[in-house]
């Protein structure tokens, strides 16, 4: 049984007599568990509703959808199924407290992964999870592997009935479920040979196993009691950009694709060029950070920049990670002597801690301790990533509104070099210099 949160107004759900709070108990006569049932069952251009009213009524509702037609229900997010496991690397476990509350939850849900793309171990599932995947077609999976040695992994997962990730995979690939891997690398503990062990291995289940990411470890400034982990340095950085470069040429010939992508962090941290768009192919996991920065570069390139100078001053936040991409970026919009180039506020991370430096990690507070008293010009440009899915509130439960009243000045997301292009044009007067 769903719940419906709301209903679109002129859509076909209101025209059928749908009503935000109605639970949809089944659909042509099938029950639902979730919202993948409601996708998979309201494919069908006929439908029946079986539905019970807020007052407990049953009502019979009947609607015809057209091909790609919405029909304008939107449903209450489902309870996510908890990971059993204690990952020495868990984000979780060192976020600071002060965060809005779906950031403590650990979710490891099979429906997730299919929904959103979220990472899971595959350590939870039922044989009727294993069915449902199969006999719905939950395809791609996205998967935590970090280590085909089924040892290791039960170390690294802090659990010892984590079960054999390569068999479980074996079996995903032979009902011929596609999946993306990540793996998140812990220096000393599962990089040089077992980085490399488990890259073949997983090379084993393509074209099943489309992609691999490799991401460094996260370490905030609270892992205190936690397992002892540090960050990559520069010279292991390189070398691990070398090696998954090396192998992606390898696999580029034997695969035909590229198969494996270091994330976009480990170049920044060793200081290397980012290669160009095709290194990516479709970039299977931009999501996962892994090619953000050659697509955001190859995107601010196509970008047509207005004839004359920029009188308007703006003023940009972006994290430390970030800046060394963006500042030569800018650069671009010097096209007269009288140009102001917007100004970049690089924002350090006190909230997570100075190790994290990457722009979606910013929080409200830091982000208000870095513009207040200071002139900002006509408006300031924020990293539209910072943001949750409202587009109004930051990780830390802050808002635009906060930031806007300590900045003194409009604030505006922003997600490519466009959007800062199109601030500039439609303030092209004089500014406040910043």
């Amino acid at each position: 049984m769903l719940e419906i949160a709301a209903v679109r107004p002129g859509s076909s759900a209101e025209r059928a007599g749908f009503r935000a709070g109605d639970r949809i108990i089944a659909v042509n006569g099938e029950a639902l568990r979730d919202s993948i049932d409601y996708q998979y069952l309201t494919a069908a251009a006929r439908l029946s509703f079986e539905v019970r009213r807020r007052d407990g009524s049953h009502v019979l509702l009947r609607a015809r959808r057209r091909d790609d037609e919405d029909l304008g229900i939107e449903l209450t997010p489902f309870s996510v199924r908890r990971c059993r496991n204690h990952c020495i690397f868990c984000f979780v476990d060192q976020m600071p407290r002060g965060c809005r509350k779906s950031l403590y939850v650990k979710d490891d849900d099979y429906r997730a992964s299919f929904l959103f793309g979220n990472y899971i171990t595959l350590g939870n599932l039922r044989e009727e999870d294993w069915k449902r995947i199969v006999d719905q077609r939950l395809s791609p999976l996205y998967l935590s592997v970090h280590t085909t040695d089924p040892r290791l992994r039960r170390e690294m997962l802090n659990n010892p009935d984590a079960p054999d990730i390569l068999q479980e995979m074996r079996r995903l690939a032979k009902n011929s479920i596609r999946m993306h891997a990540q793996i998140v690398l812990c220096p000393g503990i599962n990089d040089g040979a077992h980085l490399a062990s488990t890259i073949e291995d997983l090379a084993t289940l393509a074209p099943a196993v489309e992609s691999v990411a490799v991401v460094p470890v996260g370490i905030t400034g609270f892992r205190h009691g936690l397992f002892p982990l540090r960050t990559f340095r520069r010279g292991e950085a390189r070398r691990i950009v070398e090696m998954l470069t090396a192998s992606g040429d390898r696999f580029r010939r034997r695969l035909g694709t590229r198969f494996v992508y270091p994330s976009d962090e480990f170049y920044i941290k060793a200081r290397e060029v980012f290669p160009g768009q095709a290194f990516y192919e479709d970039f299977p996991q931009i999501e996962n950070g892994v090619g953000m920065v050659a697509d955001f570069l190859a995107s601010a390139r196509r970008v047509r920049i207005p004839r004359g100078s920029f009188a308007a001053s703006l003023t940009l936040l972006t994290g430390e990670s970030f800046s060394g991409v963006l500042r030569p970026v800018i650069e671009r919009l010097r096209t007269g002597p009288r140009s102001r180039l917007p100004r970049i506020i690089v924002v350090k991370n006190d909230f997570f801690g100075r190790s994290v430096t990457v722009s979606g990690l910013l929080s409200g507070r830091d982000m208000i301790a870095a513009v207040r008293g200071r002139r900002l010009g006509t408006r300031l440009l924020i990293p539209a990533n910072t943001l949750k899915d409202d587009g109004r509130t930051f990780l830390d439960d802050l808002t635009i509104d906060d930031l806007t009243k300590a900045a003194g000045v409009p604030v505006v997301p922003v997600t490519a070099f466009a959007d800062v292009v199109a601030a500039l044009e439609q303030h092209p007067g004089r500014g406040t210099h910043a």
